[in-house]
């Protein structure tokens, strides 16, 4: 996302305050309208520092980093400058930056104050922003917010010492509160989306998820690799619960998520398909390897013992031609109850 803007190009003898701070505040106001234009956060906020950095030559370097509060080490995921060589390397330790006086002092809850930096600085990422990109002041800014102790900083360098104090810090400020306002719509979106796509009791992915992997696996040609489902059962489920309460019930289906977990392979993708039911889908694995899985899968559940001896009944199919998840899933529906109604604890495949 750019912005038409004009940079200054005032010698360093002609610098005047006044205008530098007209110059950023019109920059400012000009890229606010990209906030309607359905960007997402993080494309707004790289615009906007973008056509900050360009708006004047003496701001070399504006980078955000937002997360949980807790987070040992920042990493800037936003930057923007002549200088985002620097940032693109930063690997910033939390705990070691609050012990360099004021520098960082907003991450312990004080006022943000902008800083000198030098060649002789006593933190090395200054000195080397001193000496390979001619960096003299800088400035970080908190990104507070309310969600779920989430925050960030805001950290703007420019080439010029005392030029944040000699601006002002109102308009910079002003850009942090939208900043963390942006970020933390972010977050909450991408909450909304997990606790959609996700089962609350196992963790799994639930049938709301299906699409997002449903396009990685549709095979179009018959050249493709083709992928297989799984639908397992866990197998007398009801007597468990009227036996020893759905508390323990719960309990029996985060065991077995815990035993698919650790069982499957990476890339593998695990769904509660619902209530005791869970759904497996194997990329680019033929019908032949997805039985040999769905048999590892169902020795693994044998060893739950708690609070009895379990089983599982697994259908297998593979994902035809042109077809979605839905599709195969409704096939490996018909191996399951013939599993089911032949004895329970067996994979049966749909021909």
């Amino acid at each position: 996302m750019l912005f038409n803007t004009k940079r200054s190009s005032q010698p360093e003898a002609e610098f005047e305050p006044l205008v530098e701070k007209a110059a950023v505040a019109e920059v400012l106001l000009r890229s606010s309208a990209q906030l309607l234009k359905g960007h997402s956060e993080l494309e707004v906020i790289r615009g906007v520092c973008q056509a900050l950095t360009q708006a004047t030559d003496h701001i070399r370097l504006a980078w955000t980093w937002f997360g949980p509060a807790e987070c040992p080490v920042l990493s800037p995921q936003v930057y923007v400058g002549p200088a985002a060589e620097y940032a693109a390397q930063l690997q910033l330790n939390r705990n070691l930056l609050t012990q360099f006086g004021p520098a960082f002092s907003m991450l312990e809850g004080k006022p943000p104050k902008a800083f000198s930096v030098s060649q002789f600085s006593p933190y090395y990422p200054w000195r080397r922003a001193a000496k390979q990109y001619s960096i003299r002041h800088v400035l970080a800014l908190p990104l507070s917010s309310t969600f779920k102790g989430y925050s960030g900083i805001f950290v703007l360098y420019a080439d010029r010492r005392g030029y944040f104090d000699d601006v002002g810090l109102d308009l910079f400020a002003a850009l942090a509160e939208l900043f963390a306002a942006l970020l933390t719509v972010a977050a909450e979106r991408t909450e909304l989306q997990h606790a959609a796509y996700h089962d609350a009791l196992t963790g799994l992915l639930n049938r709301h998820a299906v699409g997002v992997i449903d396009q990685r696996l549709l095979r179009t040609s018959i050249f493709d690799p083709a992928s297989a489902v799984l639908l397992l059962d866990v197998d007398r489920f009801k007597s468990i619960n009227d036996q020893f309460g759905h508390d323990v019930g719960d309990q029996v289906l985060q065991a077995v998520t815990g035993t698919l977990r650790h069982t499957l392979r990476r890339g593998d993708e695990i769904f509660r398909w619902g209530g005791e039911e869970f759904m497996v889908c194997l990329p680019h694995t033929s019908v032949a390897d997805a039985v040999q899985v769905a048999e590892k899968l169902r020795r693994a559940v044998e060893r739950i013992t708690y609070p009895a001896p379990l089983s599982v009944s697994v259908g297998v199919a593979e994902i035809p031609l042109l077809c979605h998840i839905p599709q195969a899933v409704a096939l490996a529906d018909k191996a399951l109850l013939h599993a089911k109604s032949t004895g329970r604890n067996r994979v049966c495949v749909h021909e």
